[in-house]
């Protein structure tokens, strides 16, 4: 377990708990997210927003299957529905997850803008917007995948004062996805993935 110096942004980590947690990953990131996700409990009191890359087709089913195996409860998000504590919300395969606040409050906004992404859904586009509404009380993690998808939007979420984790590389499948977030300054926290769930359960209860 490690933690960086803030002096890659300059901006210091939150020390209160967090209001939402964004997790993003790709190869590898089924297991590694039943790890992490069934150390959470059924009354976390923040909502969770995960973005998994997989074929087309087997998110619901994916959802399904951790509400299943997690004491919290697991869902596919829907659009516009609302984006409330206790419950994680899978965002659905094809479709960019956003988070978006109201005066009704936040919500998930579903959508099919595929401009300059590779990937749909995108992490960066579901980590950049939750640091646009939540600022400094986002908590963005960045699990084991291929590629770089996470890296800004986990940027954007430490330059808006939030806290930022990203799983150690030597505990990944594929690493390149923490790697990258890594050498852009963006991780905060970096924690084998063993330890991930249990850094969010304390974050989240409020502890430090």
């Amino acid at each position: 377990m490690s933690m960086l110096d803030p002096i890659a942004t300059g901006v210091p980590m939150m020390s209160g708990p967090p209001s939402a947690v964004i997790v993003g990953a790709s190869t590898g990131g089924p297991p590694a997210l039943e790890t992490v996700l069934s150390a959470l409990p059924a009354d976390l009191p923040v909502p969770v927003a995960v973005c998994q890359h997989m074929p087309a087709g087997f998110t619901a089913g994916w959802a399904e299957r951790l509400n299943g195996l997690c004491r919290i409860r697991v869902c596919e998000a829907v659009n516009r529905q609302a984006f409330g504590p206790r419950c994680v919300y899978i965002a659905p395969i094809g479709l960019h997850m956003r988070l978006k606040r109201s005066e009704r409050g936040v919500t998930v906004r579903l959508d099919e803008d595929f401009a300059d992404s590779l990937h749909v859904p995108s992490i960066d586009m579901l980590m950049s917007s939750a640091a646009e509404v939540f600022g400094s009380r986002a908590l963005a993690v960045e699990l084991t995948g291929l590629g770089s998808d996470g890296a800004l939007g986990m940027l954007a979420v430490r330059r808006a004062g939030g806290h930022t984790i990203a799983q150690a590389p030597e505990s990944c499948t594929a690493p390149s996805m923490p790697e990258s977030a890594i050498e852009l300054g963006a991780a905060g926290e970096i924690l084998a993935l063993d330890f991930i769930g249990a850094r969010i359960r304390a974050l989240a209860m409020g502890g430090s």
